[in-house]
């Protein structure tokens, strides 16, 4: 698992905080973090914060380098050393304008080999296809509004798929997707476009633990929480970095 080193992002809101008083309370996320797992720090300035789940996807022996704009060159070279990982480049579809984004584009579930895919604008799916042949998955994709990432609206959590169905209108594509996660023994917990849009799936799946931000966890209705619960799960406060609207696959690569 990678951390990116966020103490020294520059951010455009301010939130009414001094620079020093930012800092401390960036220091305090991040020493909440490193509390929860053993992440190798990438300490690299990149200026602003960016999503680093964007930039890449992987598994056991692959990493790809997703098509996407702005590629920081540098990040890039330096995640790849520290994953040694045989490389799949997808970068140079961006020329053509066609764009993909990663772990947030392609939510996978590794062990049963399903791979589900919103397609919109900056999501293509002809790329999606073959990001499943290279890395040996099967496709499932559905059309999503542009302004949205799978990774907003769907998050397997093992054998768990928290999703939600509003945003997959076509009721015989949802219907098919049931029936897929279904036949593998992949439970279902619904949340709403709401909860969507309050951030409910802020939560990273670390080693096979599920870290959730408090805020997030907070955001679960009472039966949703039992169901959650039954996973190995660890809720965090990270107060400072919600503030400042980051989210876990902006600074965690899994």
């Amino acid at each position: 698992m990678i951390l990116l080193d966020f103490r020294h992002w520059a951010f455009d809101q301010v939130l009414g905080c001094l620079p020093d008083t930012q800092i401390e309370l960036l220091q305090k996320d991040f020493d909440m973090l490193l509390k929860v797992e053993e992440f190798k720090i990438l300490d690299l300035i990149v200026g602003k914060p960016l999503s680093i789940s964007s930039l890449f996807f992987k598994n056991e022996s692959q990493i790809a380098i997703s098509p996407i704009e702005n590629l920081p060159g540098g990040l890039i070279d330096v995640v790849l050393e520290l994953e040694d990982k045989a490389v799949v480049d997808y970068s140079g579809a961006a020329r053509e304008e066609v764009y993909f984004h990663g772990q947030n584009s392609l939510v996978s579930h590794q062990l049963k080999e399903i791979a589900l895919c919103g397609v919109n604008a900056f999501t293509d799916e002809s790329l999606f296809e073959e990001y499943c042949e290279d890395f040996e998955l099967t496709p499932f994709c559905f059309d999503l509004p542009d302004n949205l990432l799978t990774r907003d609206i769907a998050c397997f959590v093992d054998d768990v798929l928290l999703i939600c169905w509003e945003y997959i209108e076509d009721k015989k594509v949802k219907k098919q997707l049931f029936s897929i996660l279904k036949s593998n023994g992949i439970k279902v917990i619904t949340v709403t476009k709401n909860q969507v849009s309050q951030g409910i799936l802020n939560m990273s799946l670390l080693n096979g633990k599920l870290l959730i931000t408090q805020e997030a966890f907070c955001l679960f209705t009472e039966k949703q929480k039992q169901e959650i619960s039954k996973q190995d799960i660890e809720v965090v406060p990270l107060p400072f970095l919600e503030r400042l609207g980051l989210k876990l696959r902006d600074i965690i690569l899994q």
